[in-house]
């Protein structure tokens, strides 16, 4: 049942689409849909590669533990639960980046809440037929779920 749910989360991961500049934005254009890029594009391995890298170069940024634990907790209905243990030092550093980036640049704070809104969206078809919610559990442990972690957290989404 595991390995379906993986599967399934993995399927259901975003589109690539082209890159800004910067490696967050790389990475952020990358994983979320933009609206620019043509429906019928496709992503190039070379481009998958480079997202998967950057997406686990965040996703080591995050305690795994942690964010499976912080993830219950939010599930139960505790709020404020997402504080600065869940990263390592380095991903309090990139926390605090993403952050202060969000709120002084428009186009950035426009990616990321794109990239944030389709995690959503994936999460909610998920929902529709995830009773033990096994399937949103694995989506937001995974790399990708990571990464929407640490954008929804420094976004202000969990305050």
């Amino acid at each position: 049942r595991q390995d379906a749910a993986r599967a399934e989360a993995a399927r259901r991961q975003p589109d690539a689409a082209p890159a800004k500049s910067g490696w967050l934005s790389d990475l952020l254009n990358r994983a979320s849909r933009d609206e620019r890029a043509p429906e019928t594009s496709k992503p190039t391995a070379h481009s998958i590669e480079k997202l998967d890298s950057l997406s686990v170069d965040i996703a080591r940024m995050i305690d795994h533990d942690a964010a499976v634990e912080l993830w219950d907790r939010y599930k139960r209905g505790e709020r404020n639960v997402f504080t600065r243990r869940l990263y390592t030092l380095q991903g309090q550093q990139t926390f605090d980046e993403i952050r202060r980036k969000y709120r002084r640049d428009a186009e950035f704070k426009e990616t990321v809440d794109r990239y944030i809104e389709e995690f959503e969206r994936l999460l909610g078809e998920a929902a529709k037929d995830d009773r033990d919610s096994m399937v949103a559990k694995t989506y937001l442990t995974s790399e990708t779920g990571k990464v929407y972690t640490m954008l929804a957290h420094a976004s202000g989404r969990f305050e």
